[in-house]
């Protein structure tokens, strides 16, 4: 039964549709990874447009509010370990 509700949602759901919300959870939408019957169900990978990371969220968990939800928890973990960058005194 739940395999058929995830399904159904994917079916309903567009490329355009699932990018929308993506955006408007503040990512930036790259492309699906495609359910593997019966073993795993389909991902939507974004990028987030602060850290660049590539971020992945089960098609059966997207929302608007799971996105930003995830894009927040992922830029704090990034916030203040960014490498340091050189400078030139260093590089010589």
């Amino acid at each position: 039964m739940e395999q058929r509700l995830q399904r159904e949602r994917e079916m309903r759901l567009s490329e355009a549709e699932i990018s929308s919300i993506v955006e408007a959870g503040g990512g930036k939408y790259v492309g699906i990874l495609l359910a593997i019957p019966q073993k795993v169900e389909s991902v939507i990978l974004y990028i987030s447009p602060q850290t660049r990371t590539t971020l992945a969220i089960p098609i059966s968990c997207l929302t608007v509010e799971a996105v930003r939800k995830q894009l927040a928890e992922s830029n704090a973990a990034f916030a203040g370990q960014r490498p340091k960058m050189p400078n030139h005194r260093e590089i010589q």
